[in-house]
């Protein structure tokens, strides 16, 4: 396509980014985290809360995640992309544990940061600058990266997992995983994927994802969180189905740092 006549949208895919675009500087400039509320099923209470990055270009406006992550992977700056997020977020989340200690931080780690040598050092260092203990950071990873090298794949985790880091397994229902690598991967949570949670109420097919993942966790000690709760009809299937924690619109969207201390605060 003739780059005069490409879409705003689609020119960022063809941005000369490379490391030394994505700056501290950038980062802070352009760059902000978005936190969503996580609560338990039961009591409604907030147990944790996830970030996203949010990209805001001068030129091209706002940039989907799904762009400028795989921008970041296909030119090896996903790791600084990474830590730089969390380099704004934990500082917050430093200050909300002090009225909510029990708060975990859910960040999603592309497959290739668990691959690099460097990665798992980093993250402690960012834990230890912020005084945040890696057991209440909780390392998501998509279903669908799991390699065919499981043995090798298996392994990295556990690194992560050893220095005290607590893993899940996102977006259950969209590739192939059997139960016996979920239960060699000692998870901390099992969660199932917004297309499966947002069509429970329409699909058998997703009725029957659901209550696989409820089995597994409970083979492997392991928590059940449904994604995309966006219906109270929704809220109370994956209730009545027994997931552990919700997360979606029908709590809240992700906010950004001053939406969220309000939200917290009518919360109270």
């Amino acid at each position: 396509m003739d780059n005069k006549i490409m879409p705003e949208s689609a020119k960022v895919l063809n941005m000369p980014i490379a490391k030394r675009h994505l700056s501290a500087e950038l980062l802070q400039e352009q760059f902000s985290v978005a936190y969503q509320p996580r609560q338990l099923t039961s009591s409604r209470r907030i147990v944790g809360l996830e970030i996203f990055a949010r990209w805001e270009h001068p030129k091209y406006g706002f940039i989907p995640p799904a762009d400028f992550i795989h921008i970041a992977e296909q030119r090896d700056i996903i790791d600084q992309l990474t830590l730089q997020i969390l380099h704004q977020a934990l500082p917050e989340f430093k200050r909300l544990l002090k009225q909510r200690p029990e708060l975990s931080l859910s960040v999603n780690i592309s497959p290739l940061s668990f691959q690099h040598p460097n990665f798992l050092t980093s993250l402690i260092n960012i834990c230890n600058d912020y005084q945040v203990a890696p057991s209440q950071i909780i390392l998501d990873f998509s279903e669908s990266v799991i390699s065919d090298d499981i043995d090798g794949f298996i392994g990295l985790i556990k690194t992560f997992r050893v220095a005290g880091f607590k893993i899940a397994l996102d977006d259950f229902g969209t590739g192939n995983v059997t139960a016996t690598v979920v239960e060699r991967l000692h998870l901390h949570e099992l969660k199932v994927d917004i297309s499966v949670t947002q069509q429970l109420t329409l699909s058998k097919e997703s009725e029957f994802l659901a209550k696989a993942a409820l089995r597994l966790a409970r083979q492997t000690g392991a928590l059940t969180t449904a994604e995309g709760v966006e219906t109270e009809e929704t809220l109370e299937l994956v209730s009545e189905l027994g997931f552990d924690i919700i997360q979606g619109y029908q709590i809240s969207k992700p906010m950004f740092i001053d939406e969220l201390n309000a939200w917290l605060r009518e919360q109270n």
